[in-house]
């Protein structure tokens, strides 16, 4: 079956996955899927499928058993590597998708790094990135883009074309810091908020500009 678009995957700004590894998050030193689900209030089959794969990609551990009854036992889980407010996306086969954690690390930025300075899409890549993750310039280019155009940026400089070519300045809206939360690019040419459930742009005829 065909995924739903993350705005309708989604209830209350929180897919299944997401409600999970806030859970896992809270009870990191100690946990069994059996809590997950009363404490998240997700289905057994969202929280077993997402513990499996939390497990290969090696986000959590099993660290010890207790007894169910008189015959059987059931795993008991710990948090090894935190990830971040946000759940870490990763195939059936434990591989982690990173798209996911380049615009968290962005997000993350914005909010912390960068809040009240001016900044150009360069030195958003240059402070977004880390000794294990590296933002690319123009992936930064296209975030700047359509965070600008979502109302989360406003330009301050605009970008200078031709021989003396220099990319806009920028910076971000204090009122917009709408959550830990990174919003998503989604492949229709939307900005999807998670902090908020809301879609905050969609593109239309004549927003193609780049910024430069």
């Amino acid at each position: 079956m065909a995924r739903l678009p993350a705005e309708q995957e989604m209830s209350g700004g929180k897919s299944p996955r997401q409600k999970v590894w806030a859970q896992i998050r809270k009870q990191h030193d100690r946990f069994t899927q059996a809590q997950i689900v009363e404490r998240g209030k997700v289905s057994e089959d969202a929280v077993k499928d997402y513990v499996k794969v939390l497990l290969k990609a090696g986000f959590i551990a099993v660290i010890d058993s207790e007894p169910v009854g008189t015959m059987c036992k059931r795993n008991v889980y710990a948090l090894i590597k935190d990830n971040g407010v946000e759940a870490p996306r990763i195939t059936k086969k434990g591989e982690v998708v990173i798209q996911g954690s380049v615009n968290e690390a962005m997000w993350g930025t914005l909010r912390r790094v960068l809040k009240g300075q001016n900044f150009d899409y360069r030195e958003l890549a240059a402070f977004a990135s880390t000794n294990s993750q590296t933002v690319a310039e123009e992936t930064a280019k296209t975030y700047v883009l359509m965070l600008t155009n979502a109302g989360y940026l406003e330009c301050v400089t605009a970008p200078v074309l031709g021989r003396r070519a220099r990319p806009g300045r920028y910076r971000f809206k204090p009122n917009m810091d709408t959550g830990p939360r990174a919003p998503m690019i989604q492949r229709t040419k939307q900005v999807y908020d998670p902090n908020k459930n809301r879609v905050m742009w969609v593109e239309e005829k004549g927003d193609e500009d780049e910024v430069m």
